[in-house]
């Protein structure tokens, strides 16, 4: 049976700004596939799908301000529900 998780910023991260999507509402994501960019100012940053889903919907658009917390984009995932951990920033490069 499916089930739906909110794509959050872990609660221990910084703000950071809302650079790009990177999959459109209505892609299927792999587990570890980056979604999105993000940026401190400084440096960008691509935040990965902690689970394999379809990306049903986005929450935020290009220039947001993120703050820790926040849902970024709404996924459904097949089988059973389990606890999905909230997103930690990869750094690029």
């Amino acid at each position: 049976m499916p089930f739906m998780y909110e794509l959050k910023l872990a609660a221990e991260e910084p703000s950071y700004t809302f650079v790009q999507r990177l999959v459109p509402a209505g892609s299927l994501v792999g587990t570890g596939q980056a979604v999105c960019t993000l940026t401190d100012g400084e440096m960008e940053f691509h935040v990965l799908a902690p689970r394999q889903g379809l990306v049903v919907e986005w929450f935020v658009e290009h220039g947001a301000v993120i703050e820790n917390g926040d849902s970024l984009a709404r996924i459904v995932c097949e089988g059973e529900q389990v606890a999905v951990a909230d997103a930690v920033p990869q750094r690029l490069g």
